[in-house]
Protein backbone atom coordinates (compact mmCIF):
# COMPACT_ATOMS: atom_id res chain seq x y z
CA UNK A 1 0.00 0.00 0.00
CA UNK A 2 3.08 2.54 1.16
CA UNK A 3 4.33 1.91 -2.75
CA UNK A 4 0.80 2.44 -4.21
CA UNK A 5 0.99 6.04 -2.08
CA UNK A 6 4.45 6.81 -3.18
CA UNK A 7 4.05 5.66 -7.04
CA UNK A 8 0.78 7.97 -7.01
CA UNK A 9 2.71 11.02 -5.18
CA UNK A 10 5.44 10.78 -7.67
CA UNK A 11 2.81 10.58 -10.53
CA UNK A 12 0.91 13.70 -8.98
CA UNK A 13 4.53 15.74 -8.77
CA UNK A 14 5.50 14.77 -12.54
CA UNK A 15 1.74 16.23 -13.64
CA UNK A 16 2.09 19.47 -11.47
CA UNK A 17 5.60 20.18 -12.16
CA UNK A 18 4.28 19.88 -16.46
CA UNK A 19 1.31 21.77 -15.79
CA UNK A 20 3.86 24.37 -13.94
CA UNK A 21 6.23 24.46 -17.14
CA UNK A 22 2.96 24.82 -19.12
CA UNK A 23 1.73 28.02 -16.85
CA UNK A 24 5.33 29.66 -17.42
CA UNK A 25 5.34 28.85 -21.04
CA UNK A 26 1.33 30.55 -20.65
CA UNK A 27 3.21 33.40 -19.00
CA UNK A 28 5.43 33.98 -21.62
CA UNK A 29 2.62 33.80 -24.59
CA UNK A 30 0.55 36.56 -22.48
CA UNK A 31 3.71 38.88 -22.41
CA UNK A 32 4.36 38.55 -25.91
CA UNK A 33 1.44 38.96 -27.14
CA UNK A 34 1.01 42.01 -24.96
CA UNK A 35 4.18 43.20 -26.64
CA UNK A 36 2.90 42.20 -30.07
CA UNK A 37 -0.32 44.18 -29.24
CA UNK A 38 1.67 47.38 -28.35
CA UNK A 39 3.82 47.00 -31.77
CA UNK A 40 0.69 47.08 -33.63
CA UNK A 41 -1.50 49.25 -32.09
CA UNK A 42 1.01 52.42 -32.11
CA UNK A 43 3.73 50.81 -34.27
CA UNK A 44 1.83 49.81 -37.46
CA UNK A 45 -1.63 51.69 -36.39
CA UNK A 46 -3.25 48.25 -36.97
CA UNK A 47 -4.42 46.33 -33.55
CA UNK A 48 -5.15 42.86 -33.49
CA UNK A 49 -8.34 41.31 -32.46
CA UNK A 50 -7.65 38.81 -30.47
CA UNK A 51 -4.47 39.56 -28.24
CA UNK A 52 -6.48 41.04 -25.38
CA UNK A 53 -9.39 38.13 -24.94
CA UNK A 54 -6.27 35.51 -25.58
CA UNK A 55 -4.75 37.39 -22.05
CA UNK A 56 -7.69 37.09 -20.02
CA UNK A 57 -8.14 33.08 -20.85
CA UNK A 58 -4.52 32.19 -20.78
CA UNK A 59 -4.47 34.24 -17.27
CA UNK A 60 -6.83 32.07 -16.00
CA UNK A 61 -5.14 28.43 -17.45
CA UNK A 62 -1.87 29.90 -16.06
CA UNK A 63 -3.15 30.70 -12.58
CA UNK A 64 -4.82 27.38 -12.11
CA UNK A 65 -1.76 24.94 -14.18
CA UNK A 66 0.48 26.83 -11.25
CA UNK A 67 -2.08 26.06 -8.47
CA UNK A 68 -1.31 22.37 -7.91
CA UNK A 69 2.69 23.49 -7.59
CA UNK A 70 1.52 26.03 -5.27
CA UNK A 71 0.00 23.17 -3.23
CA UNK A 72 2.55 21.06 -3.01
CA UNK A 73 5.41 23.27 -2.36
CA UNK A 74 2.84 24.88 0.39
CA UNK A 75 3.32 28.25 -1.32
CA UNK A 76 -0.06 29.70 -0.51
CA UNK A 77 -0.53 32.60 2.03
CA UNK A 78 -0.95 30.41 6.19
CA UNK A 79 -1.06 31.98 8.98
CA UNK A 80 0.56 29.35 11.22
CA UNK A 81 1.20 31.31 14.14
CA UNK A 82 -0.89 28.93 16.54
CA UNK A 83 -0.06 25.60 15.21
CA UNK A 84 3.77 26.38 15.24
CA UNK A 85 3.27 27.47 19.23
CA UNK A 86 0.58 24.17 19.87
CA UNK A 87 2.21 21.07 21.50
CA UNK A 88 3.30 18.11 18.68
CA UNK A 89 0.51 16.46 18.51
CA UNK A 90 -2.04 19.02 19.10
CA UNK A 91 -0.58 20.61 15.69
CA UNK A 92 -0.21 17.68 13.81
CA UNK A 93 -4.37 17.33 14.68
CA UNK A 94 -4.81 20.59 13.13
CA UNK A 95 -2.71 19.80 10.74
CA UNK A 96 -4.89 16.35 9.95
CA UNK A 97 -7.89 18.73 10.40
CA UNK A 98 -6.82 21.56 7.66
CA UNK A 99 -5.76 18.76 5.41
CA UNK A 100 -9.48 17.04 5.45
CA UNK A 101 -10.99 20.29 4.99
CA UNK A 102 -9.08 21.20 2.40
CA UNK A 103 -9.50 18.49 0.34
CA UNK A 104 -13.20 18.30 0.79
CA UNK A 105 -13.80 22.04 0.03
CA UNK A 106 -11.59 21.86 -3.08
CA UNK A 107 -13.28 18.53 -4.33
CA UNK A 108 -16.67 20.30 -3.89
CA UNK A 109 -15.35 23.07 -5.72
CA UNK A 110 -13.70 21.07 -8.75
CA UNK A 111 -17.01 19.02 -8.69
CA UNK A 112 -18.72 22.11 -9.51
CA UNK A 113 -16.19 23.19 -11.81
CA UNK A 114 -16.68 20.17 -13.35
CA UNK A 115 -20.33 19.82 -13.65
CA UNK A 116 -20.34 23.83 -15.43
CA UNK A 117 -17.89 22.33 -17.68
CA UNK A 118 -19.94 19.51 -18.99
CA UNK A 119 -23.01 21.85 -19.64
CA UNK A 120 -20.94 24.61 -21.52
CA UNK A 121 -19.46 22.00 -24.02
CA UNK A 122 -22.69 19.81 -23.83
CA UNK A 123 -24.37 23.39 -24.94
CA UNK A 124 -22.00 24.45 -27.02
CA UNK A 125 -21.64 27.44 -24.96
CA UNK A 126 -19.09 30.20 -26.54
CA UNK A 127 -17.15 33.13 -24.86
CA UNK A 128 -18.41 36.56 -25.52
CA UNK A 129 -15.43 38.25 -27.00
CA UNK A 130 -14.24 39.36 -30.61
CA UNK A 131 -12.87 35.70 -31.36
CA UNK A 132 -15.25 33.57 -29.33
CA UNK A 133 -14.25 30.37 -28.33
CA UNK A 134 -15.69 27.51 -26.93
CA UNK A 135 -16.21 28.42 -23.13
CA UNK A 136 -15.08 25.34 -21.52
CA UNK A 137 -11.59 25.23 -23.44
CA UNK A 138 -10.89 28.05 -20.44
CA UNK A 139 -12.48 26.79 -17.82
CA UNK A 140 -11.73 23.27 -17.65
CA UNK A 141 -8.31 24.60 -16.66
CA UNK A 142 -10.28 25.48 -13.20
CA UNK A 143 -11.46 22.01 -12.64
CA UNK A 144 -7.85 20.46 -13.40
CA UNK A 145 -6.20 23.02 -10.70
CA UNK A 146 -8.46 22.17 -8.15
CA UNK A 147 -8.44 18.81 -8.44
CA UNK A 148 -5.08 18.26 -8.74
CA UNK A 149 -4.74 20.60 -5.41
CA UNK A 150 -7.33 18.74 -3.60
CA UNK A 151 -4.88 15.64 -4.20
CA UNK A 152 -2.13 16.99 -2.56
CA UNK A 153 -4.64 17.94 0.13
CA UNK A 154 -5.19 14.00 0.76
CA UNK A 155 -1.83 13.05 0.63
CA UNK A 156 -0.75 15.76 3.97
CA UNK A 157 -3.54 14.22 5.79
CA UNK A 158 -0.62 12.02 6.90
CA UNK A 159 1.96 13.59 8.76
CA UNK A 160 4.54 11.39 6.94
CA UNK A 161 3.72 12.86 3.27
CA UNK A 162 3.02 16.51 4.97
CA UNK A 163 6.76 16.09 6.56
CA UNK A 164 8.70 14.10 3.52
CA UNK A 165 7.95 15.65 0.17
CA UNK A 166 8.06 13.23 -2.53
CA UNK A 167 9.39 16.01 -4.82
CA UNK A 168 9.55 15.34 -8.52
CA UNK A 169 12.61 17.67 -9.30
CA UNK A 170 12.60 17.57 -12.98
CA UNK A 171 13.27 15.04 -15.61
CA UNK A 172 15.98 13.52 -14.18
CA UNK A 173 14.09 12.23 -11.43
Amino acid sequence: MKTLIIIIAKALDFISYVAAALAAIGLALITGSYIFEVFSRYVLASPTAWASDFVGYALCAVTFLALPQVTRDKAHVAVSILVDIAPKKIANLIHMTISVLGFICLMFASWISLQENIRQFAREIKTLAIVPIPQWWVSSFITFGLALSACYFLLYISPKHRLKNTKFNGPAD
